[in-house]
Protein backbone atom coordinates (compact mmCIF):
# COMPACT_ATOMS: atom_id res chain seq x y z
CA UNK A 1 0.00 0.00 0.00
CA UNK A 2 2.99 2.31 1.24
CA UNK A 3 4.50 1.85 -2.53
CA UNK A 4 1.06 2.65 -4.31
CA UNK A 5 0.88 6.03 -2.12
CA UNK A 6 4.16 7.05 -3.14
CA UNK A 7 3.87 5.81 -6.95
CA UNK A 8 0.91 8.29 -6.93
CA UNK A 9 2.69 11.25 -4.97
CA UNK A 10 5.92 10.85 -7.99
CA UNK A 11 3.10 10.78 -10.23
CA UNK A 12 1.61 14.04 -9.27
CA UNK A 13 5.17 15.54 -9.14
CA UNK A 14 5.98 14.19 -12.58
CA UNK A 15 2.68 15.94 -14.00
CA UNK A 16 3.03 19.04 -11.91
CA UNK A 17 6.84 19.47 -13.25
CA UNK A 18 7.10 18.34 -16.63
CA UNK A 19 3.94 18.79 -19.26
CA UNK A 20 5.60 17.88 -22.10
CA UNK A 21 7.30 14.36 -20.74
CA UNK A 22 3.50 13.61 -19.92
CA UNK A 23 2.05 14.44 -23.02
CA UNK A 24 4.41 11.26 -24.74
CA UNK A 25 4.05 8.87 -22.20
CA UNK A 26 1.43 5.77 -22.74
CA UNK A 27 -0.48 5.19 -19.68
CA UNK A 28 -1.92 1.87 -21.04
CA UNK A 29 2.09 0.35 -21.91
CA UNK A 30 4.02 2.16 -20.01
CA UNK A 31 6.32 3.12 -22.88
CA UNK A 32 7.56 6.36 -23.69
CA UNK A 33 6.64 7.40 -27.12
CA UNK A 34 9.39 8.15 -29.22
CA UNK A 35 8.20 11.05 -31.55
CA UNK A 36 10.64 13.70 -31.90
CA UNK A 37 9.77 17.45 -32.02
CA UNK A 38 11.59 20.27 -33.45
CA UNK A 39 13.07 22.65 -31.13
CA UNK A 40 12.21 25.57 -33.69
CA UNK A 41 8.58 25.42 -34.53
CA UNK A 42 7.55 22.40 -32.36
CA UNK A 43 6.15 20.42 -35.19
CA UNK A 44 6.89 16.49 -35.34
CA UNK A 45 9.44 15.79 -36.84
CA UNK A 46 9.32 12.96 -39.95
CA UNK A 47 12.42 10.50 -40.90
CA UNK A 48 15.83 11.29 -39.26
CA UNK A 49 15.15 15.35 -39.60
CA UNK A 50 18.14 17.83 -39.86
CA UNK A 51 20.82 17.06 -37.38
CA UNK A 52 22.93 20.11 -36.02
CA UNK A 53 25.65 20.23 -33.26
CA UNK A 54 25.99 23.54 -31.75
CA UNK A 55 28.96 23.87 -29.01
CA UNK A 56 28.46 20.12 -28.50
CA UNK A 57 24.65 20.44 -27.97
CA UNK A 58 23.14 17.94 -30.40
CA UNK A 59 19.69 19.73 -31.67
CA UNK A 60 17.13 18.20 -34.11
CA UNK A 61 15.03 20.34 -36.29
CA UNK A 62 12.29 19.31 -39.07
CA UNK A 63 13.66 20.77 -41.71
CA UNK A 64 16.65 23.10 -43.13
CA UNK A 65 14.76 25.87 -42.76
CA UNK A 66 14.45 25.59 -38.90
CA UNK A 67 17.90 24.82 -38.76
CA UNK A 68 18.87 28.12 -40.55
CA UNK A 69 16.35 30.03 -37.69
CA UNK A 70 18.21 28.33 -34.93
CA UNK A 71 21.26 29.66 -36.03
CA UNK A 72 20.48 33.43 -36.24
CA UNK A 73 19.24 33.27 -32.12
CA UNK A 74 20.19 29.74 -30.99
CA UNK A 75 19.54 31.70 -27.17
CA UNK A 76 15.66 31.82 -28.28
CA UNK A 77 15.72 28.19 -28.89
CA UNK A 78 17.91 26.83 -26.12
CA UNK A 79 15.68 28.68 -23.92
CA UNK A 80 19.19 30.19 -22.50
CA UNK A 81 19.91 26.86 -20.37
CA UNK A 82 23.64 26.43 -20.49
CA UNK A 83 25.32 29.02 -23.07
CA UNK A 84 28.09 27.74 -23.97
CA UNK A 85 31.44 30.87 -24.02
CA UNK A 86 33.53 29.02 -27.12
CA UNK A 87 36.78 30.60 -25.72
CA UNK A 88 36.78 29.66 -22.19
CA UNK A 89 34.33 26.43 -22.73
CA UNK A 90 32.24 27.04 -19.72
CA UNK A 91 28.13 27.34 -19.68
CA UNK A 92 28.50 31.23 -18.33
CA UNK A 93 27.91 32.94 -21.72
CA UNK A 94 25.29 35.84 -22.26
CA UNK A 95 23.16 36.65 -24.28
CA UNK A 96 23.93 39.97 -24.52
CA UNK A 97 27.31 39.42 -25.55
CA UNK A 98 27.29 37.92 -28.97
CA UNK A 99 28.92 37.85 -32.93
CA UNK A 100 27.94 35.81 -35.78
CA UNK A 101 30.40 33.71 -37.66
CA UNK A 102 29.41 31.61 -40.60
CA UNK A 103 25.51 32.36 -40.38
CA UNK A 104 25.55 30.98 -36.58
CA UNK A 105 25.63 33.78 -33.44
CA UNK A 106 27.81 32.50 -30.67
CA UNK A 107 27.98 34.16 -27.24
CA UNK A 108 30.62 34.73 -24.82
CA UNK A 109 30.94 35.55 -20.91
CA UNK A 110 33.09 38.92 -21.54
CA UNK A 111 34.19 40.98 -24.01
CA UNK A 112 38.04 39.32 -23.87
CA UNK A 113 36.84 36.18 -24.86
CA UNK A 114 34.05 37.81 -27.68
CA UNK A 115 37.29 39.99 -29.06
CA UNK A 116 39.22 36.67 -29.15
CA UNK A 117 37.11 34.73 -30.89
CA UNK A 118 36.29 37.69 -33.81
CA UNK A 119 39.95 37.55 -34.22
CA UNK A 120 39.90 34.06 -35.32
CA UNK A 121 37.15 32.27 -34.93
CA UNK A 122 38.14 28.44 -36.50
CA UNK A 123 40.66 28.05 -33.36
CA UNK A 124 37.63 28.17 -30.63
CA UNK A 125 35.34 26.04 -33.02
CA UNK A 126 37.43 23.22 -33.94
CA UNK A 127 37.66 21.60 -30.76
CA UNK A 128 33.50 21.55 -31.09
CA UNK A 129 33.83 19.41 -34.24
CA UNK A 130 32.48 16.00 -34.66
Amino acid sequence: MKFIYLSLIAFAILISSNQKTVSNVSFNLGLTDSTEYCLVDGGKIEGQGVKYSYLNTDVKFCCEACEKTFKKNPAKHLKGAGLRCPVCDEDDAKTNLSTVSNGVKYYFCGKGCKNKFKKDPETYLKRYQK
